[in-house]
């Protein structure tokens, strides 16, 4: 196994090699005892799981409604066409 096969079954399988099929796992802990790479790649997934797992950034109060308002004094008025059929029950 190479560090690109390592990392696609981080991708795949998940940062936890444990759980993998046995035969991925013992290719897995091979390259691991003797590649950096394979070490950091390892690292990353994990933070990047944890970071995953941690709790959800809450937006300040009334960022939404601040932005809706943006967005309706940006937005164009719509046109009226003559040829709405609706048009003459909407005035």
């Amino acid at each position: 196994m190479d560090v690109a096969e390592f990392k696609d079954l981080l991708d795949r399988r998940g940062d936890d090699p444990a759980a993998w099929p046995a035969a991925e796992r013992d290719q897995a802990d091979l390259l691991l005892s003797h590649s950096e790479q394979a070490r950091q790649a390892l690292a990353e997934a994990r933070l990047l799981r944890a970071a995953l797992r941690s709790a959800p950034v809450r937006a300040p109060e009334g960022l939404v409604d601040r932005i809706m308002s943006k967005v309706r004094d940006a937005a164009p008025a719509p046109e009226r066409r003559d040829d709405d059929p609706d048009a003459n029950n909407k005035r």
